[in-house]
């Protein structure tokens, strides 16, 4: 009884991380994709500039946005960096599972995929069938 406590214990905790996670990670791709609507938004006001000062135009005329536009390229690689660390912290707190590197044996009954060895589905707790 006690393992199966600790696999529903574990079930939990690996639920709970990965929807942490998946929050975290979706709120972190939103901010990518605004940060790629901002961008186009600059460079489409960098070329109107341009082709409406085509005869005068001077770099000086964008140069605040290009230095937006780097800001905020440097903004998206900072929010990247952070997806793949909360990547690396899942497979660390939950371990081989989230890395996927670890053989499976599949649930007959559901489909899941369970960690070799184990005697019921970490999904349905059905037997496990070798």
């Amino acid at each position: 009884m006690a393992g199966f406590m600790d696999s529903v214990n574990k079930g939990f905790a690996t639920l709970n991380v990965k929807t942490s996670n998946f929050m975290e990670s979706s709120k972190i791709r939103a901010a990518i994709t605004n940060k790629e609507t901002e961008i186009g938004d600059l460079m489409r006001y960098i070329g109107e500039t341009v082709y409406l000062n085509r005869n005068v135009f001077s770099i000086s005329m964008v140069e605040q946005q290009l230095a937006d536009i780097k800001a905020k390229y440097d903004e998206i690689e900072d929010l990247k960096r952070q997806m793949s660390q909360l990547e690396a912290t899942e497979k660390n707190i939950i371990g081989g599972a989230a890395s996927g590197a670890e053989a499976k044996i599949f649930c007959q009954q559901c489909g899941a995929p369970n960690r070799q060895g184990g005697k019921f589905c970490e999904k349905c707790g059905s037997p496990l069938v070798y």
